[in-house]
């Protein structure tokens, strides 16, 4: 049911692109890429959570404190991409420049400081 939807659903974007401004492919690039990033998130939330699989993956086993810590922090970035997603949208309506700063620095910036602040979290309060 799920492949059924795919060729309606790719239709409909094309068509609701087409019917907008023709740059709004080229601005829209980062919000589809975060919109991936954010379901991926979201979605493991229900599984095995991403931050988990990936430590598993370097670590090999957790103990029940990093199962925990990993849950917690995939639901941080899953909060965060949700709010990076909503300024990038809103970012596609604005002027190009203010677009450019923030998709091009910006969220750059916030990602990387997300990321740089769990790890010196990780090392320095939690030791691991």
């Amino acid at each position: 049911m799920k492949r059924a939807l795919t060729l309606p659903l790719a239709a409909l974007v094309v068509w609701g692109m087409y019917l907008l401004k023709a740059n709004v492919w080229f601005r829209l690039y980062p919000a589809v890429m975060v919109a991936a990033a954010f379901a991926a998130f979201f979605v493991s939330l229900f599984r095995t959570p991403l931050c988990e699989a990936f430590a598993r993956r370097m670590s090999g086993e957790l103990d029940e404190r990093g199962v925990m810590y990993c849950r917690r922090l995939t639901v941080v970035w899953t909060v965060f991409l949700a709010c990076h997603l909503a300024v990038t949208v809103a970012t596609v309506f604005m002027p190009m420049k203010a677009w450019a700063v923030y998709n091009g620095f910006v969220a750059y910036v916030l990602i990387g400081s997300l990321a740089l602040g769990e790890f010196v979290y990780r090392k320095r309060v939690l030791g691991v």
